[in-house]
């Protein structure tokens, strides 16, 4: 590798690094927002009934509004790839909006036990992005399988409804279907012009993402199937799977 290629390879980690630390920004802001309502809407004061009150109509209807608007966003993200045009804004707020949405749903739902998994959970989202940015394309699906997994088990250990169970599930098999319909494109995307983009390298390890996703599958449908006492073992187990994710693709990046 000689200067200039090490100087363009420094340029785009240098590039990579910068775009993680701002959703590490996104996710630092986002605690504060969850700090706050933790005070004025789980833990308030009698006098702060009004504000409790105002903020749980608040959270609802960002739970509604948050997600017609990322599947919007996610209809505008399929358009503007068709057409080749650039991504990086329908993407940033379908994620934005999801989370949100997420967010809103949790803390109305599960209250006190949502609030304190919400605080471990946007810190997870930071992490996400770390992983987009500084490793393997392929670790990143296999750790969203995997979270996706984490939070389904999570949703069953707390009483959580089979809707929030159906689509964790949903959400495996799709990410199950994106990576088969890649392995069968050699890693690329093809737009309705015939143009190409590279999503996977060619040396992605497919079989460790599929056997992600089974693991995925197999432990939400456990925690269905044996209760929420499976389920929370269940959660362990996945945690550890995805620290061995973490080991196996640090030494591939070496």
């Amino acid at each position: 590798m000689d200067k200039k290629q090490r100087e363009a390879r420094r340029r785009q980690e240098d590039m990579a690094l910068n775009r993680a630390l701002l959703w590490v920004g996104g996710a630092i802001i986002l605690e504060v927002l969850l700090l706050f309502i933790n005070r004025y809407y789980i833990n308030f004061f009698v006098s702060e009934v009004e504000i409790a009150y105002v903020l749980s109509r608040v959270l609802r209807i960002a739970r509604i509004a948050g997600s017609a608007g990322a599947l919007l966003c996610l209809f505008w993200f399929v358009v503007r790839f068709c057409r080749g045009m650039s991504v990086t804004l329908p993407i940033v707020l379908t994620l934005v909006l999801s989370a949100i949405a997420v967010c809103s749903h949790v803390a109305v739902t599960f209250q006190q036990s949502g609030m304190r998994m919400l605080f471990l959970l946007v810190p997870a989202w930071a992490g996400l992005a770390l992983v987009y940015y500084l490793y393997h394309r392929d670790f990143f699906l296999s750790a969203i399988a995997v979270g996706m997994s984490i939070l389904g088990l999570w949703f069953i250990r707390f009483g959580g409804s089979m809707v929030e169970s159906a689509l964790i599930l949903a959400g495996i098999v799709l990410v199950s279907a994106v990576v088969l319909w890649l392995k069968k494109t050699g890693g690329l995307l093809y737009r309705p012009d015939g143009s190409q983009v590279r999503v996977l390298a060619k040396n992605t390890s497919y079989p460790v993402i599929f056997l992600s996703c089974l693991a995925s599958l197999v432990c939400v449908v456990a925690g269905l199937l044996a209760g929420s006492t499976v389920a929370y073992y269940l959660i362990f187990v996945m945690v550890a799977w995805l620290f061995a994710l973490l080991v196996y693709y640090t030494v591939k990046l070496m």
